[in-house]
């Protein structure tokens, strides 16, 4: 195994728990390898076991700090017996996270289930390239009879490594509510993790109308109707928010009269509203870090706090404004901060009633504060 030099500095943020390498980490950035396995060092003492791979965060992961241990099919079924017993509670539910990549202590794989079929999903290739292993280890601790998905960042479809998937789109059920699957698509559809989000929606939405701004697959607005709300109002730039919510609201028979569904900029349709004067019971947002638009892209690093002050011109005493990320740049402290600054620009009186953050099985790491998947905010205006 390759040993690479880390700077002095890096060594303290690894042993405290830290897992994603950067290139700042390194003494020679040019011994970053993509796929590269390796032992971390400083002046020659042992830090860290780790591998480099092509990512979104960082330059790779952290695997071991314990300097003989050998990383392999009894390592990766540890780390999945681990994750297993964590979730024992999520036994009978439909949907559910298995394991959560940093969170259960090995970067670069999620692993879903639904109604007993289990989804690889890879971040990057270089943890791919050790799937034969990580396969044995999942046999060994959940067993071979259940189907397995794989999917690798970026891709459209979903690859089956083995067992029936049977009809797709799947039927998966939460709360009472019905959500559509399709296993064979590479895109997430459900986002499991606002899994109590839409349990508080449907239990708070009754003879309520509901603006939702952004991402049909929270599953927000179903919930909504379910919950007996009387129309709902969903803007989206993209396509597919609309197809996932029809698909939604056809799968609980829902009436799709009631709910108005607009593709185009988010922005454009807050001017039309505040223009008009409309009001809103609720008002749910889950901005992507960016969103191109067909005329406007949208930032949420830059325009997060414009979108708040718009949304709160479109309430009334005793609406709520439930705002979510799932970004793991923008963490919770980053957003009530922007939630403050917008509320500071508002004439009346708001008050943050509740925090929303990930349900239990989503295990976030304690030493990497952008491990935390959902991040949310109930405002209530008084």
């Amino acid at each position: 195994m390759k040993r690479v030099q880390i700077t002095g500095k890096s060594v303290r943020k690894f042993e405290d728990g830290y897992p994603i390498v950067s290139l700042t980490d390194l003494e020679n950035h040019n011994d970053f390898e993509d796929g590269a396995w390796v032992q971390l060092e400083n002046h020659g003492h042992f830090v860290a076991t780790a591998y480099f791979a092509k990512q979104h965060r960082g330059i790779g992961y952290v695997l071991s700090l314990r300097e003989n241990e050998a990383i392999d099919e009894r390592f990766f079924a540890g780390k999945l017996r681990a994750a297993a017993a964590r979730r024992s509670a999520f036994a009978d539910v439909a949907a559910y996270r298995l394991f959560n990549s940093v969170g259960d202590n090995l970067g670069g794989l999620t692993i879903d289930v639904y109604n007993g079929i289990y989804v690889f999903r890879w971040e990057n290739q270089a943890l791919k390239q050790q799937s034969r292993l990580i396969y044995s280890a999942f046999d060994r601790i959940v067993g071979k009879a259940f189907p397995i998905v794989s999917v690798s960042a970026g891709q459209e479809k979903a690859q089956l490594v083995r067992g029936d998937l049977g009809k797709q789109p799947m039927t998966i059920m939460e709360n009472g509510i019905a959500y559509p699957v399709d296993l064979t698509s590479g895109r997430q559809q459900l986002a499991l993790e606002f899994r109590d989000i839409r349990d508080w929606v449907k239990a708070d939405s009754a003879q309520k109308r509901l603006l939702n701004l952004f991402s049909a697959e929270t599953g927000v607005v179903t919930a909504a109707m379910v919950g007996g709300a009387v129309e709902a109002v969903t803007v989206d730039p993209t396509n597919r928010a609309t197809t996932a919510t029809q698909a939604q609201l056809d799968a609980n028979n829902l009436d799709q009269a009631a709910v108005e569904m607009r593709t185009m900029d988010v922005a454009n349709y807050l001017d039309y509203a505040v223009k008009h004067e409309l009001t809103f019971d609720t008002i749910a947002i889950n901005p992507p870090a960016f969103v191109r638009g067909k005329k406007r892209a949208f930032t949420l690093e830059q325009d997060l706090q414009e979108l708040l002050e718009q949304a709160l011109k479109l309430t009334h005493t005793g609406s709520q404004v439930l705002v979510t990320t799932t970004t793991p740049t923008y963490n919770l402290k980053r957003l009530r901060q922007t939630v403050n600054d917008a509320v500071e620009n508002y004439t009346g009186s708001v008050s943050v009633s509740t925090t929303f953050q990930s349900p239990a099985d989503f295990q976030s790491n304690a030493a990497d504060r952008h491990s935390e998947s959902l991040k949310g905010l109930l405002l209530t205006i008084v």
